[in-house]
């Protein structure tokens, strides 16, 4: 259906009318960050995005034509990319079928093999960028796409180039949950370790973490008073800056991710990568992340949320399923694929993590 483009920003009409053989379907406003547009591309017989963003003044230069020359199949590939203004870019790249991970989160489960498998691909596109001395600065669930199992790394407005001189990169002032501790301060910069940082809460987020994008849930009673009286004077922008105040301690305490939040179904040797790639003595590349994401995800259990319950699949011939019955957690279990669960009395009661942790010592998982 086509859109009407009566209704659409300047910008964007401008765009359009670059590119007589686009016909959009779906129009995106992603705020302060841009729009999104999707439809076919007439030439190139297949559906493509094409992406609006706002920078400052001749902040882009070569960046767009150095990620056209990446050929990685977890980097999504950029056919074209111009100006439309002295701060207003576009690029435009194939469509995902699933759409941005951040959607995917929130409309689908993910099983523990799959987060696994996800954040590897992660990990490996950044590697990429990474050897091209380029950094992305912006990793975060809503610039990931997912097509079919691949994760894509998208969303370039961000990319820049490590300096030969000083290994470091200007720090992106985008998304505060996501920026590392480097990237706060009177002398912020991006290296590439900033984006490992990045890429460890978005595995976070992959094997059920929580990070919420209502930054006032963050404050302390006390602090919540304070923004109150700030709210009461109307000055938007000492309230905003007073919300990013805190957000910034928290990570520069690196207390801003609630461990306790994962699912006791997460490996230990997973949480530990993860964990390592966001505070203490953090992994300098992406590969050293890498070979020990790898090593820590052979064999795990592959646990998947259906509904109100947790599965584990064919864990040695068998499937059991852990769900919350009246307050208690009730065990059951079947053989791999068969369609009736049967319930084992022995390992059901108690909390999640007492049924869990009881279902551990007698399976031996890790």
């Amino acid at each position: 259906m086509a859109i009407d483009l009566a209704t659409l920003p300047a910008d964007v009409t401008q765009l359009l009318d670059q590119f007589p053989e686009f016909q959009a379907t779906e129009f995106i406003d992603s705020g302060a960050n841009g729009y999104v547009l999707t439809g076919m591309h007439s030439k190139l017989r297949k559906r493509v995005a094409l992406k609006v963003y706002y920078h400052e003044t001749k902040e882009i230069d070569q960046e767009p034509a150095l990620i056209a020359a990446i050929s990685h199949e977890n980097v999504l590939r950029l056919h074209d990319a111009r100006s439309l203004s002295e701060n207003c870019s576009f690029f435009m790249t194939p469509c995902a079928n699933y759409g941005d991970l951040s959607t995917h989160l929130r409309e689908y489960s993910i099983s523990t093999v799959f987060a696994h498998q996800l954040l590897t691909q992660l990990l490996s596109g950044l590697s990429a960028l990474h050897e091209s001395k380029l950094v992305h600065r912006d990793i975060k669930p809503e610039n990931l796409l997912v097509h079919d199992e691949t994760l894509l790394i998208a969303d370039f407005g961000s990319v820049r180039r490590v300096s030969e001189e000083t290994g470091v990169a200007p720090a992106s002032c985008h998304s505060i949950l996501y920026r590392p501790p480097e990237a706060l301060g009177d002398s912020p910069f991006f290296d590439y370790s900033s984006d490992t940082y990045q890429a460890g809460l978005v595995g976070y987020l992959l094997f059920g973490g929580r990070l919420n994008n209502n930054l006032e849930t963050y404050l302390s009673p006390a602090k919540l008073r304070k923004l109150q009286a700030l709210k009461a004077v109307g000055d938007n922008y000492e309230v905003s800056r007073f919300v990013d105040g805190r957000i910034e301690n928290r990570i520069a305490r690196r207390n801003l991710v609630d461990w306790n939040g994962l699912p006791p179904f997460v490996p230990s040797s997973i949480t530990r990568c993860l964990k390592r790639s966001i505070q203490g003595s953090r992994y300098a590349t992406c590969s050293e992340f890498l070979v020990e994401l790898q090593r820590a995800g052979t064999g795990i259990p592959d646990w998947i949320r259906h509904s109100d319950a947790w599965v584990l699949r064919d864990w040695r011939g068998l499937d059991y399923r852990l769900s919350n019955l009246n307050g208690e957690v009730a065990v059951h279990k079947r053989a791999a694929g068969k369609s009736k669960f049967i319930a084992d009395n022995q390992l059901s009661g108690g909390t999640l993590r007492i049924a869990y942790a009881r279902l551990s010592s007698q399976l031996g998982l890790s």
